[in-house]
């Protein structure tokens, strides 16, 4: 989406001054320049089209769910069994398959990712529209086995949903719903400071490519990462300088693995109810650019 809108921006730019120099003196306007416009025309009904077969084949959602989830090395089997435990118990939930069914479309695209140092993708894109494809998920969920380990690669994974996101065959607000009980582990970032370049570029890039937002949850880490006066980086610090961001984007804090379970079924049941207001959705994005180039393509004659 971001290169189209480059496209429109340039030939906005151009063709008002076409406009301007035409109410102020017509021989401003030379075939070059004529021949100039006629090009970049073109190449925007190219991308365009290309835009458009896309929409045409990509399936409708109100959500594209990036559910991923802390597995370095910090977080033991207990913790990782619980966490995994509550998310399948999620999908389960009669609340959640509620909010997933009276969504704008109905429908929701989601996927479960494993990431420390590496990505691992725990259980592929599925679409779920009512109880069966709910519960289907949730067992996926539970027959995924443990990917990750090493450090806390949070840039990275952003990157990877980035690509995930914009390459997959749905078409609705992508969110990143991140779990993790730590700062990013490396490329310039330490675990006793709340400050991330790299998280916030790649956040920042996430957005760029389309993105709608990124939330969390934060996990308690000793005396290393939460909400306590002692630990090393406050949790919600951290998550509000160089992770969280996005229309309508928000994190919560769960002291423990109980408080885990209790939060991921608000939190998922907030990103399918409650999208920003005034953000546009890739689809009306297309019937906006289409119109321009029709208007533009009209004011010509």
């Amino acid at each position: 989406m971001s290169f189209i809108y480059i496209l429109l921006i340039l030939n906005n730019n151009y063709l008002n001054g076409m406009i301007l120099a035409r109410v102020f003196n017509e021989t401003l306007i030379t075939e070059g320049e004529i021949k100039m416009k006629n090009r970049i025309t073109k190449w925007i009904m190219g991308a365009l089209l290309v835009l458009s077969v896309y929409s045409v084949h990509a399936v409708p959602v109100d959500v594209e769910l990036i559910l991923a989830t802390d597995t370095s090395g910090s977080v033991d089997a207990v913790d990782f069994a619980l966490r995994r435990d509550g998310i399948e118990a999620a999908f389960r939930s009669p609340t959640v398959i509620n909010a997933i069914e009276n969504g704008t479309i109905g429908s929701i695209a989601v996927t479960l990712w494993d990431f420390g140092t590496n990505v691992g993708v725990a259980v592929d894109w599925m679409q779920i529209s009512n109880a069966a494809q709910a519960n289907a998920f949730a067992d996926a969920v539970a027959a995924a086995g443990r990917l990750g380990g090493g450090g806390d690669g949070q840039a990275n994974m952003i990157r990877e949903a980035t690509i995930a996101i914009t390459t997959n065959n749905y078409e609705g607000r992508g969110i990143i719903d991140i779990t993790s009980e730590g700062v990013q582990s490396g490329e310039g970032c330490t675990y006793t400071s709340p400050d991330c370049q790299a998280t916030r570029d790649a956040g920042a890039a996430f957005l760029a490519a389309g993105g709608s937002a990124i939330n969390a949850i934060w996990m308690n880490d000793r005396n290393f990462f939460g909400l306590d006066q002692n630990d090393l980086v406050d949790a919600f610090e951290y998550g509000s300088l160089s992770v969280i961001t996005g229309a309508g984007a928000f994190q919560v804090f769960a002291e423990t693995n109980q408080d885990f379970i209790d939060a991921i079924d608000d939190k998922i049941i907030r990103e399918i109810q409650n999208p920003p207001t005034g953000v546009p959705t890739p689809g009306s994005l297309l019937l906006m650019a289409l119109g321009f180039v029709v208007f533009r393509l009209v004011r010509q004659k």
